[in-house]
């Protein structure tokens, strides 16, 4: 009986969210705000990532039109990273959970000003707690949900993570560059994110080095140039 009940609550705690991930999005088209979602593991190389679109949206937007909300269990080491940009920035320690859910964006929202704030922004970026299950399970109504594999932690990534795969709107694989170096088989990356996941486009990075990011971000721009059109 105990068994039923939890597996009826865990359903439920999903609904719920899925509902005001929902309330989320409406609360995006009627601001005219573009959120993009960056997802992945620890060290799968999200905030560097985040880093380089953020230097290249610079280039597009005005500083005070980009926000960035960061996830992390207890620092704010990736946000004071993203801060030095000068875009608005607002931290979200959840002490524990795994996962960013839809109260804590609404937190970061009030923080950065409420609904009203949210109309002098153009792009919204919200990094997720670096974790490569739970985040996919709880939507927060972005437009786009960005999942970020690096080639170090193995070529069987998407295919351990089925469902991650699957939800995800954009796919991209980081640290190409250390590929031949650590005998990833690119190709079979490739492939088996392709059979989970026909319809997201995939993108071939290096962070570090700066491959494929403009290819990355002319996608992300047409997205937040196509939103922008339905204000």
């Amino acid at each position: 009986m105990v068994e039923k009940v939890v597996r009826f609550i865990g359903k439920d705690v999903i609904e719920e969210n899925r509902r005001k991930a929902e309330a989320l999005r409406r609360l995006y088209d009627e601001a005219g705000v573009t959120v993009l979602e960056f997802l992945g593991g620890p060290g799968s190389g999200k905030t560097t990532l985040i880093e380089r679109i953020v230097e290249r949206m610079l280039k597009d937007y005005q500083v005070d039109e980009i926000a960035y909300i960061g996830g992390d269990v207890a620092t704010t080491l990736d946000t004071e990273r993203i801060a030095k940009y000068g875009i608005k920035h607002v931290q979200i320690n959840t002490g524990g959970t795994c996962h960013l859910e839809v109260p804590h964006i609404e937190a970061a929202i009030k923080a950065l000003g409420g609904a009203e704030a949210l109309k002098t922004i153009k792009v919204m970026i919200i990094e997720n707690v670096g974790n490569i299950i739970c985040p996919f399970n709880f939507p927060l109504g972005a437009h786009a949900r960005i999942m970020v594999a690096d080639v170090a932690e193995g070529e069987d990534k998407f295919i351990k993570h089925p469902l991650s795969t699957r939800v995800s709107d954009i796919i991209v694989i980081n640290k190409v560059d250390l590929a031949d170096y650590i005998g990833i088989n690119l190709e079979k990356m490739i492939s088996d994110a392709k059979k989970l996941n026909p319809w997201a486009p995939i993108f071939l990075v290096s962070a570090k080095t700066g491959q494929g990011i403009e290819e990355l971000y002319s996608y992300l721009k047409t997205i937040i140039e196509r939103h922008a059109t339905r204000k």
